[in-house]
């Protein structure tokens, strides 16, 4: 599931479908209501253009706050008074650009090659699963393969 953004929208319920059954056949009774949780508060709530990431893997949108909001917590081991709160983000304001603009993109020290490297991957595979796609659609094949394309990407996307 966590994998779904990357996936081409068009395919996005017929491999929830797709999971669903494989979970029923197997009695995956857990996973099958995290399934439907999923289901029912994202896939039928929200446009699902919004919330993928399957032709622009470069802006994945919560990374930069996510890490900035780990750095905030390890920063005040307790909850921070409002002038040490202040204080704390005024001397963060005051960094350099080029130290405030990395932290905005969501670059962390050391942190920064390996979230590289794994977008990287992320997008190689998205590519290769685009084209196989393409090669499909050309094919005239059916619309169940392209879903199980799209499923052994989910499984590959899981592995990374």
């Amino acid at each position: 599931i966590t994998n779904f953004p990357f996936i081409n929208p068009e395919y996005i319920f017929d491999i929830y479908n797709y999971i669903k059954i494989i979970c029923q056949i197997y009695n995956y009774f857990h996973f099958l209501n995290c399934l439907e949780y999923f289901n029912k508060t994202y896939l039928y709530k929200y446009d699902i253009q919004y919330l993928n990431y399957y032709n622009d893997i470069n802006h994945i949108t919560n990374n930069a706050s996510e890490s900035f909001n780990n750095y905030l917590k390890k920063l005040f081991y307790k909850n921070p008074s409002f002038y040490e709160l202040r204080y704390h983000l005024k001397r963060e304001e005051s960094l350099s650009y080029y130290n405030y603009k990395s932290k905005i993109e969501g670059v962390w020290k050391k942190k920064k090659r390996r979230i590289l490297t794994k977008t990287d991957e992320i997008n190689d595979l998205i590519k290769k699963y685009k084209k196989k796609e393409s090669e499909l659609i050309d094919k005239k094949c059916d619309k169940n393969d392209i879903i199980d394309l799209w499923y052994k990407c989910l499984l590959e996307l899981n592995k990374l």
